[in-house]
Parts: C-alpha cells; structure tokens; sequence
C-alpha cells in the first residue's frame, strides 16, 4: 500500500503514479476508510443526540433530590456528565465528517482507471491527482458577485480530477473534470414584514479529454475540420463546448449541466415523487468522450488509405 493514510487525512488529496492495478487497489482502500468513518460519525452523532437529550430529565431528576444537607445527587451527577459526554460526541461526529469524502469522486476515478486497464500495458503507470476536499474549501474560492434579485453569490472553482496516462498504440491520454459552485444568499421580507434568509447551492461541471498522437500515424488528422463534429456523440444532459483538431492532438470539453453520479443509479421508486433530473451516469460520459476521440482519429485513418489508394491508382 503506496498511499499514506495519515498524509492524506491531512491534505484529502490523492496522488499517484503507478500501474492500474495498484492505483485501483488503493482506491478501493480509500474507499474502506471512507466507509469507516461514514459509520464512525453516524455512531458518534446518534450517541451524542441521545446523551444531551437523555442528560435533561436525568439532571432535572437529580436536581429535584438534591438538598442542602446531602449535596447533588448522583442522578445529577449522572446528568451533568450524560451532558459533556454529548458535547464530546458531537465534536467527534464533526471531525469524522470532515474526513467523509464524496463517494462518487473516488468512484468515477477507480471505474475511469477500469476502463483504461484494457488499453495500457500491464506495467505501464498511470498518473492520477485526485482532490477530495469538498467543492467550498478556501483554496477553491474565486470571487463574489450579486444578482438582480438581490442573491449574494460566493463562487467556487474546482479542478478535482487530473488522471494522464500513455495507451498501447502509444496515444497519450489526459482527462481533467472541473466543478464550479455557486453558493448564494439573500434575505427575504415578505407583504406582511416577515424577514426569510433563504440559500441555494447551484454547480455544474466540465469533461476535458484530450489524445496526442503521432502525427504520422495520423496524417490527414489536422485536415478532417468539421466533419470532426460528426463523429462526436453527446449524451443527453451534456454539450459539447469545445472540440480542437489539430495535427498531433483532438481535444474535446464537454459540459455537464445535470447532476452526475459514479456509474448507475438504482431506478427510482415510482411511489417517490422525483425532485430533480435523473443523474448522468458519469463513467458513460467518460466512454462516450473517449469513443468520439477514437471515432475522429479513425476517421484519419480512413482519409490516410484512401490517399495511399488514390496515389496506387
């Protein structure tokens, strides 16, 4: 095991440069821990709401059997300590869910390394930084605006995945995914004078996947122009922003306007009532990025043998 565990609890930045196979490995223990300690604050949390609420009528109790002569009680002990072992408790609770991470960063990154283990050679490293602090650390903050309507807005940027990696027919892969956030605020008075502080959490992300080649494998590959567009498929819930084809690379942004999640969702229960768009399943993002680049490169090959057969004719 390469990661150390206790410089990550510190930074929650994963780095790597190793094969595939050891890079899922310690993803998946990044994962385990991540478990632990979801349960560790769950735990935490449940005992110390159930000690400051239990402490009330066991002080109150204690309190109403003390006297002078005797001093407290020691139901009122009891309660006063019930008290401090909540606040204990919830202190607990607090740190261990600033260590909980959000499952489906590490998720997408481990099925992302999945799909790439076909491609790369058994000992061929991957390189892989992957940002697991939340969306609004400091670190992240960009600037303030206000809307018309009166939202105050902190916005936020975060370059949370970079993963670079070289494949079998020797084309270079980078893949960059980046979220921005948008917290806003506002106060409210209504018609009859009653003040209502309101907030709103919006974010959206981008897709960046980008192949270099060699140009002369890929001969016609700075000539094909629009007809790049052609080749490249877009998911539902996703745009494409930006598409470069140029001699020795193709590079592809896509926008993420929906929600995404790690890979599929369970189906929705049709007696819940849905609030929102169903989630983009992320690792389909990736694999369709990834075809259209393949599609626009093939479609090089196919313009370099119809010259070769041209010039034979």
């Amino acid at each position: 095991m390469a990661v150390d565990v206790e410089q990550f609890r510190k930074e929650r930045i994963y780095r790597a440069q190793a094969p595939c196979t050891q890079v899922s490995e310690e993803l998946q223990h990044l994962g385990d821990l991540d478990r632990v300690h979801e349960k560790k604050e769950l735990r935490t949390h449940s005992v110390g709401v159930l000690s400051m609420i239990g402490s009330l009528p066991v002080g109150f109790i204690g309190l109403a059997m003390s006297d002078e002569e005797s001093g407290p009680s020691l139901l009122l002990w009891m309660g006063v300590l019930m008290f401090f072992g909540g606040l204990v408790s919830f202190l607990m609770s607090k740190r261990y869910k600033r260590l909980n991470l959000e499952n489906r960063r590490y998720e997408l990154a481990s099925r992302v390394v999945g799909l790439l283990r076909a491609d790369m050679a058994p000992e061929e490293p991957v390189t892989l930084e992957l940002d697991l602090r939340e969306d609004s650390h400091p670190d992240k903050y960009q600037n303030e605006s206000r809307t018309p309507s009166g939202w105050k807005v902190r916005h936020y940027l975060d370059p949370w995945l970079s993963l670079q990696a070289r494949l079998l027919d020797g084309t270079h892969l980078r893949l960059e995914m980046t979220e921005r956030l948008q917290l806003r605020s506002r106060t409210k008075t209504n018609a009859r004078g009653k003040t209502k502080y309101q907030n709103k959490r919006l974010s959206d992300a981008f897709l960046r996947v980008r192949l270099r080649v060699k140009p002369e494998r890929y001969q016609h590959l700075g000539r094909i122009g629009s007809r790049a567009q052609g080749a490249v498929q877009v998911m539902t819930g996703t745009q494409l922003e930006d598409l470069t084809v140029e001699a020795d690379r193709v590079d592809m942004t896509l926008y993420l306007g929906n929600p995404w999640s790690a890979g599929n969702e369970p189906r929705p229960n049709p007696e819940t009532r849905s609030t929102g768009p169903t989630p983009l399943n992320g690792q389909r993002v990736v694999a369709t990025a990834l075809l259209s680049l393949y599609q626009i490169l093939n479609l090089s090959r196919a313009l370099d043998k119809k010259a070769v057969h041209s010039r034979a004719g």
